[in-house]
């Protein structure tokens, strides 16, 4: 009788632990499908990148190809000869072009504003043009001045400096170089660096020589607010401050020989910020 009493109890405990499973196990699939569902939903409300236009190409006959975007779609903004022009890019001859210059959705909406949101076009033309083609489609280049390149965040940019956002930019800087290799006489070039660009660069300087530093500014995706840099002369840098922000790129470019790294320590209430130790080389000082 007692063995029967047993195997009875032990036969109503696992039938128990069976139904408290299955009740988690459709709990857990409930959950997650309603996950799924909010970010299968949050995918579909959010609009899909949109890729740059290809608005030149090269054709079979390695000659420059003008292609315009599907009717309804936003146009570049296109610069010829320093002159707007709002007609169609495959109604220009190629023949008449010598330099076409091609920028992105991003750098574009940065030099020219909003009327530049689908990109943007720089195209220079020879000196004559065709009596075929009126000036008011395709403007006379200006003798002189030629626009001049700069450089936007390290890298070739044609267009003006003044159409920048000033509240966006960190420096302006002019290199002095040697015309070409070998050459006596000097070329001048402007260097514009923006607010994010600098911090990026002073971030990942400081990375290099220091892994702890980097894996902290990775967690916080780059925001180093609150950060304190202390340089080997004593002074004292916070990220995150408008007024610093200048100061960290010339550290930036200066001889940085050394970084150490402490993380932040403390509660909230008495926490002590995380503290960057520069070594800099004083024959640059």
């Amino acid at each position: 009788m007692k063995k029967l009493l047993l195997i009875l109890l032990m036969f109503l405990t696992v039938s128990a632990f069976a139904q408290t499973r299955k009740k988690h196990a459709k709990k857990k699939v409930k959950h997650t499908t309603r996950r799924s569902a909010r970010h299968r939903a949050s995918r579909e409300s959010e609009p899909p990148p949109q890729p740059d236009f290809q608005y030149v190409k090269m054709g079979a006959d390695k000659k420059m190809v003008f292609t315009d975007p599907p009717e309804g779609e936003e146009k570049p903004f296109v610069l010829i000869n320093d002159t707007v022009y709002n007609g169609r890019l495959e109604e220009l001859r190629v023949e008449d072009i010598l330099d076409v210059s091609v920028i992105k959705r991003k750098g574009a909406r940065i030099m020219y504003g909003p009327k530049a949101a689908a990109g943007a076009v720089i195209i220079k033309t020879k000196q004559h043009l065709p009596a075929n083609i009126p000036d008011s489609a395709l403007p006379v280049p200006k003798p002189r001045p030629q626009q001049k390149s700069f450089l936007f965040n390290e890298e070739v940019t044609y267009g003006k400096v003044e159409d920048l956002d000033p509240k966006k930019i960190l420096s302006i800087d002019v290199l002095v170089q040697p015309k070409f290799v070998g050459s006596k006489e000097n070329d001048t070039t402007v260097s514009v660096i923006t607010k994010v660009y600098g911090k990026k660069l002073y971030q990942w300087k400081f990375g290099t020589l220091s892994k702890a530093y980097k894996a902290y500014i990775r967690s916080r995706r780059g925001n180093d607010t609150g950060v304190n840099y202390v340089l080997s002369d004593g002074t004292t840098l916070t990220g995150g401050k408008e007024e610093d922000l200048l100061k960290l790129l010339r550290v930036y470019n200066s001889g940085v020989t050394a970084v150490t790294f402490t993380g932040p320590k403390g509660t909230r209430r008495n926490r002590t910020p995380a503290t960057v130790n520069i070594e800099l080389n004083q024959a640059t000082n």
